[in-house]
């Protein structure tokens, strides 16, 4: 069975590497025959209302300067439609996920945009969006990107139905608080057997939290060929990684959305790796 993936032309236009290598991953995907690809319906802006600061808002959907480029890639008119797109996606992966079990929005990671402005490559973080657009769901974001989830740890002390978990090589302004949880990790230095423990204690707190959707940032660049890798992940290690997400959320009988968000690798490279975690995903969840 093919898994549902939400993605369009829109999340990866031309001249911006870290959006166009989401093509690529689209095309690795249907070349292996492992998704059903949709493209999200355009998004009703006013669902980012209250999400971030109304000034910053304004600036990024206007070109406002500098808030509309504070996020770090120049802001254009192709940049904004991309992460508005991709927002649609997640809003609808999210829905679909509660609807049937599972889904995955091929996009960046959104995770470093904090209130007040864009952040880390992150202009909007979609996803405190799914728990601001869906106040009556529980949302638990399993965070494991190289990079902590700072943005996500400052929504989850935001919005009461909001829960952030990140195991990560570079702490990025993580350090966790009484409703997020940080693991720093790295793998030449602590071994695997210190990111597999931080993944049971995650596990723990699922459990503990029942939440109603489960958010899988399912980073890439913490693969040690990453050139901003300090987790070190080998290829096999990933998809252990990859594995253990999937199985727990089967046991405790979770619906997940995957996002594949961060990888700066060769485009073909990070798009294997997504490839990888959509087997793992079809392999524990759709027997």
């Amino acid at each position: 069975m093919r898994v549902r993936v939400f993605f369009s032309a829109d999340y990866a236009p031309a001249g911006i590497p870290s959006l166009a290598r989401l093509g690529v991953a689209a095309a690795e995907f249907e070349r292996q025959g492992l998704a059903d690809i949709r493209a999200p319906a355009p998004l009703d802006v006013d669902v980012l209302r209250g999400l971030h600061d109304e000034a910053y808002l304004q600036a990024f959907l206007r070109g406002r300067e500098p808030l509309a480029s504070s996020q770090g890639i120049a802001w254009s008119p192709a940049m904004r439609d991309a992460t508005l797109a991709m927002l649609a996606g997640q809003i609808e992966a999210a829905r679909h996920a509660l609807a049937h079990g599972m889904a995955m929005n091929l996009a960046r990671g959104f995770h470093h945009a904090v209130y007040e402005r864009g952040s880390g490559f992150c202009p909007i973080n979609g996803l405190a969006l799914v728990a601001h657009a869906m106040p009556d769901q529980r949302v638990f974001v399993v965070d494991c990107d190289e990079h902590g989830g700072n943005g996500t740890e400052e929504y989850a002390a935001r919005l009461p139905n909001l829960f952030n978990a990140s195991i990560f090589g570079t702490r990025f302004g993580c350090v966790g608080h009484a409703r997020s949880w940080a693991f720093e990790v790295r793998v030449p230095r602590d071994g695997f057997a210190a990111y597999a423990a931080a993944l049971k204690r995650i596990e723990q707190r699922l459990e503990r939290e029942r939440p109603d959707l489960v958010l899988y940032q399912a980073g890439a660049d913490c693969h040690v060929g990453d050139p901003k890798s300090r987790a070190c992940l080998s290829t096999r290690r990933m998809l252990e990684r990859d594995l253990r997400v999937f199985r727990m959320v089967r046991r405790l009988g979770l619906p997940i959305v995957v996002v594949v968000a961060g990888g700066y690798q060769r485009a073909s490279a990070v798009a294997r790796l997504n490839a990888q975690t959509l087997r793992a995903a079809r392999h524990v969840l759709l027997r």
